[in-house]
């Protein structure tokens, strides 16, 4: 269980850390950076395991606003990202994940994760840059020139 492996790395699980207890809501290392803060009228979806989708309302949030392609991207690329990728996959939804906007604990499972999407023709999902990503975008929906 999560308490318990927790414990074995010796970060418990409501422990005190450098940001206050440890995976405890309300407390500053639980809480999202400054520079990413949300804006009032997103939404944030508080996922309580690996995967973005089990014990939270994320799909019903993209079913009901039509939404059917995803961009992941996130911490950690082999556990987290690549859980709610797989877990969108199969609930019929296109994903890409965005390589350079991922990290894992260890550049190898980075790596490996990545190449694990490339298997099989993409067998879960698509990989690309966020350069890759921005251009693409921006030939897709051009911003009107101002006059």
């Amino acid at each position: 269980n999560k308490l318990w492996r927790s414990q074995q790395i010796g970060a418990a699980i409501g422990s005190a850390g450098p940001c206050g207890r440890i995976l405890v809501q309300g407390e500053p290392g639980w809480d999202i950076i400054p520079e990413l803060k949300p804006l009032p009228s997103e939404i944030v979806i508080d996922k309580p395991g690996k995967g973005s989708f089990v014990g939270t309302n994320l799909d019903l949030i993209l079913r009901s606003r039509g939404i059917q392609n995803l961009i992941l991207a996130g911490v950690t690329t082999d556990v987290c990202v690549h859980t709610t990728m797989r877990n969108a996959n199969d609930m019929g939804y296109e994903c890409l994940l965005l390589q350079d906007c991922c990290a894992a604990t260890d550049p190898k499972n980075h790596d490996a994760a990545i190449s694990m999407i490339h298997k099989q023709g993409g067998v879960f999902g698509s990989v690309s840059t966020s350069q890759e990503f921005v251009e693409c975008m921006t030939i897709l929906f051009p911003m009107a020139e101002e006059n």
